[in-house]
């Protein structure tokens, strides 16, 4: 059995549905071994990268869907993976290895954090050569893992839906760039849902176009949403979907109407001479068994050396 990820994006009502692209991976593809020669830096190996019209589209909205990028056995293996780390935690009531943590433990919300050395799935999905060259094409460079947790979301059909989004972003757009007219943001996010996504199940929400409104009060493009609902983007996708943005798009998870459980995996993903964030320090005896090529992807060693990609619109592999 294997890993897998997300779906599709919608625009609220009153608009109607947003058209995505199957990219054409097929769900046959099997599992991908652990990408050794291929996770960044990889500009000059690069085996994938978006089409123009889908850079076109993250640049304009911040986000882009590409649907069906893992396959039914990829998915159930990291849905598998995912329950059994809940169901442990449950029994035993501790962590299971070092260097990870559990932002929630609850019914409703079970969150597992620093994921690549906890099992070999979580590892693959992190450094599928398909979700890195996809941050590399955002960021414009070479990669490292920042950020990397699994979730498990539930709602008690019993209790009130709550209508609060929860909207954030963890970076500012001020500080992301431009290169040949394409936008870049040095930190960006692979979400990929586990679970097929329909209109009322809490897929993933952003706001459209909010990664370039910089100097802007977040509170200021929230209300807008509320007057111009159109703004308010949401997932909807078959399960091994990928939704790729930019982290300084405000985003939320969607409401949950359905009581349908939803299950993700993502990785964030930032230049490689960014440095690990505190509690995401790789696993000292993870990093032990790596070779020298592939540490700079986990604990940023790489320092100065960041390679940047030359991409423009019509040529992504560059």
């Amino acid at each position: 059995m294997q890993c897998g990820i997300l779906n599709s994006i919608i625009l609220k009502k009153p608009m109607s549905e947003m058209p995505t692209k199957d990219v054409g991976r097929s769900t046959d593809s099997g599992h991908l071994p652990n990408p050794t020669t291929l996770i960044s830096p990889s500009s000059a190996n690069k085996t994938f990268s978006l089409t123009p019209a889908e850079r076109i589209h993250l640049d304009i909205y911040g986000y882009v869907v590409l649907e069906r990028l893992f396959s039914k056995t990829e998915v159930d293996l990291l849905v598998e993976t995912i329950f059994k780390f809940e169901q442990d935690y449950h029994r035993d009531k501790v962590p299971p290895k070092s260097h990870m943590f559990f932002t929630s433990t609850t019914w409703d919300f079970f969150r597992i954090d620093n994921l690549p050395h906890l099992a070999s799935c979580f590892r693959d999905y992190v450094t599928n050569p398909k979700i890195v060259g996809l941050a590399e094409d955002a960021v414009g460079g070479s990669v490292r893992l920042e950020q990397s947790d699994a979730h498990i979301r539930r709602r008690d059909l019993s209790q009130p839906v709550s209508e609060n989004h929860g909207w954030h972003r963890g970076f500012d757009p001020a500080f992301s760039y431009r290169t040949k007219g394409l936008f870049h943001c040095p930190f960006v996010k692979c979400l990929t849902n586990l679970t097929d996504l329909e209109q009322d199940d809490g897929g993933t929400t952003v706001i459209a176009g909010s990664h370039k409104m910089a100097d802007v009060s977040e509170n200021l493009l929230i209300e807008a949403v509320k007057e111009r609902p159109e703004l308010r983007h949401q997932v909807t996708a078959p399960a091994g979907s990928t939704l790729l943005f930019f982290e300084s798009t405000i985003h939320a998870g969607g409401i949950n109407r359905s009581g349908k459980d939803r299950l993700l995996i993502l990785g964030g993903y930032t230049p490689d001479f960014f440095q690990p964030w505190f509690d995401y320090e790789p696993d000292p005896d993870f990093l032990k068994t790596l070779s020298a090529e592939e540490k700079p992807f986990y604990n940023g060693s790489r320092k100065y050396h960041w390679r940047k990609m030359n991409r423009d619109l019509t040529n992504p592999k560059v």
